[in-house]
């Protein structure tokens, strides 16, 4: 049964896997390959990047991006895990769910999955929205919960943790053109949440103004206000080596 958010308001989510995954290698798509933790299959990328959302029962429209016609791979790596296959089969009536073909750049594969979730919604569009990338399979609930508390209070918030190393700028050279302070700076992650009608109306300025964006949070800060940080884990990482996808026991 779907959880009720503050005033009865809804949540959507859009999960991104429309990417190349170029690292690695020709034809292999990172999102759909097997997670192998402590020797044994856990599900795939994509499996287990939504499997989590659902167990929070928060949302009510999901849509996930994906390259053009590539709709028969993504149903499969979703159906190794329950949730995911019975989403598939259409066994959660709470959920609107979809796949949309996305972009070609990370920006405009978001906007395609907000337009998509404005459609899914029939008009009645959702309160807000958390925008996760498909190749972050270990986010907690314990995040998730925490960038909607966040997002309650300031309108936009994603998580993030405190750097580690000494940070630098360089330039195209490679020099040291900056020394920056390592206290204020913080690696962010996914989710990354919204309110909705508001992020919607961002994404259409920021495909109209010939900028490209690095994330949400920016085209947020561009067109709306400001974004806090909310808790992450180091553990939330994103699959982007062959390594990745064999890990120890989740925490």
């Amino acid at each position: 049964m779907m959880k009720i958010w503050k005033n009865n308001q809804r949540i959507a989510l859009i999960i991104t896997a429309a990417g190349s995954s170029t690292r690695f290698g020709k034809n292999i798509k990172k999102e759909y390959l097997p997670i192998v933790e402590n020797d044994l299959s856990k599900g795939t990328v994509l499996g287990r990047s939504l499997e989590t959302f659902l167990e929070t029962g928060y949302f009510s429209t999901i849509v996930i991006t994906i390259p053009e016609n590539q709709q028969r791979e993504a149903e499969k790596a979703l159906s190794y895990l329950p949730l995911g296959k019975s989403l598939l089969n259409n066994e959660i009536q709470s959920i609107n769910f979809s796949f949309c073909t996305g972009g070609n750049t990370r920006q405009s594969s978001v906007f395609e999955g907000l337009k998509c979730v404005k459609e899914l919604s029939g008009g009645n569009l959702p309160d807000a929205v958390l925008i996760h990338d498909g190749a972050r399979p270990f986010v907690s609930k314990k995040i998730i919960d925490d960038v909607i508390s966040s997002l309650e209070k300031s309108g936009a918030a994603v998580p993030g943790v405190p750097a580690v190393d000494t940070q630098k700028q360089v330039d195209e050279n490679g020099k040291i053109v900056a020394h920056l302070e390592r206290s204020t700076i913080y690696a962010v992650q996914t989710p990354q949440a919204f309110q909705f009608a508001p992020l919607l109306e961002a994404h259409k300025k920021a495909a109209a103004d010939g900028r490209v964006y690095t994330d949400d949070t920016e085209i947020w800060g561009q067109y709306c206000g400001d974004v806090y940080i909310s808790y992450g884990e180091t553990t939330n990482k994103k699959i982007t080596y062959k390594e990745d996808l064999i890990t120890g026991s989740r925490q």
